[in-house]
C-alpha cells in the first residue's frame, strides 16, 4: 500500500512511487511475484500477487506521522520505504547527502509505501482516503 502527499505534482509523485515500490521489493520476503504471459504478443510480466492500493495524505506531516506509527507498532511485521524531496537533485551522491543531513522538520515526504499483514496495514492507514486524481 502506498500513501502519497497530494500537494506534490503528479510527475514527482509517480517518480517517488516507482522508486519506493522498487526499493521495497528488494527487501527479502516482501511480496509474491506471479508471472503473467501472453503467447500472441510473446511477453511475460512479473506482477505482485497483492493489490497495490494508493491512498492520499493531505500533507507531509501526515506521512511523517504514518512513518512514526509504522516504526512504533511493527518492529518487523510491516516493511516500509519512504521518499522525500531531499531525494531529488543533481546526483545520487548529492541526494544521499541531503537526505542524510536533513533535519526532521525540513524533510518533505512525498510517498510512504508499506507492506505487511492486511490487518496491520489497514489499522495504520484507515485515516487516509483512496487517491482519486
Amino acid at each position: 500500500m502506498a500513501v502519497i502527499n497530494r500537494k506534490h505534482p503528479a510527475p514527482v509523485v509517480l517518480n517517488a512511487l516507482a522508486h519506493t515500490a522498487f526499493g521495497l521489493s528488494g527487501i527479502a520476503g516482501v511480496g509474491n511475484l506471479l508471472e503473467y504471459q501472453n503467447v500472441v504478443c510473446d511477453f511475460a510480466a512479473k506482477i505482485d500477487e497483492s493489490p497495490f492500493i494508493i491512498l492520499e495524505a493531505k500533507n507531509s506531516n501526515q506521512l511523517r506521522v504514518l512513518l512514526s506509527n509504522v516504526k512504533e507498532t511493527s518492529s518487523t511485521s510491516i516493511a516500509y520505504n519512504v521518499f522525500t524531496t531531499s531525494m531529488i537533485g543533481a546526483s545520487a551522491a548529492a541526494q544521499m547527502e541531503a537526505t542524510r543531513t536533513a533535519l526532521e522538520e525540513a524533510l518533505d515526504f512525498v510517498v510512504v509505501v508499506i507492506f505487511g499483514a492486511r490487518e496491520g496495514v489497514e489499522a495504520l492507514t484507515k485515516r487516509f482516503s483512496l487517491f482519486k486524481q
